[in-house]
């Protein structure tokens, strides 16, 4: 009884490592999240902390303008060398107000979708400022497309890919740690 709940406690601690991995959201954000720009951004880009499946209306961006009007004319589409980068891109004539930049994804992973929202707006005469870019910390920064100054892990020679290495050893000993606090809790019982 006693390894069935070590056993237990074990495969606990796994699936709450797993869970941390469970989305495909946005690590990276250009125009940031807040971002004040003097000049409309010819693009949205998502870099997200998995790849996206690549099924057809899965993944998407869309722009609204502050009166709820969509502004994006054509669907975001996936980069063909890095399936983490979702982008769109914008009007050359979007004019200066707030914008709402609402996200889905469909993880590679898991299966799993994801939704949220970002904003920014477009102000000629106000001080710029970039928002906040880097929306999460992950173990898949620090590649060649990181903001400076960041740096992330990865077993993988800082590629920006998820160092899957590091992630085994992480979720083995979560493992490991599970098992002996359940041994730990079962003999409290005795």
């Amino acid at each position: 009884m006693r390894w069935l709940a070590a056993a237990a406690a074990g495969l606990a601690a796994v699936g709450w490592f797993a869970a941390a991995f469970a989305h495909a959201e946005p690590e990276r954000a250009s125009p940031g999240d807040g971002a004040v720009l003097n000049a409309p951004p010819a693009e949205v880009v998502l870099v997200m902390t998995q790849e996206m499946a690549r099924q057809a209306g899965a993944n998407d961006i869309d722009v609204y303008d502050a009166g709820g009007n969509e502004v994006t004319r054509e669907p975001a589409v996936i980069d063909p060398n890095d399936r983490r980068r979702l982008s769109v891109r914008l009007p050359a004539d979007l004019p200066p107000g707030a914008y709402t930049v609402r996200w889905r994804t469909l993880s590679a992973d898991d299966g799993d979708t994801a939704t949220g929202e970002l904003r920014f707006r477009v102000d000629p005469a106000a001080a710029p400022s970039p928002g906040r870019e880097l929306l999460k910390e992950t173990l898949l920064g620090g590649g060649p497309a990181a903001p400076a100054g960041v740096t992330g892990i990865s077993a993988a020679g800082g590629s920006g890919e998820v160092g899957w290495v590091l992630v085994a050893a992480v979720g083995g000993g979560l493992f490991v740690v599970g098992l002996g606090a359940g041994v730990v809790l079962s003999r409290r019982g005795e």
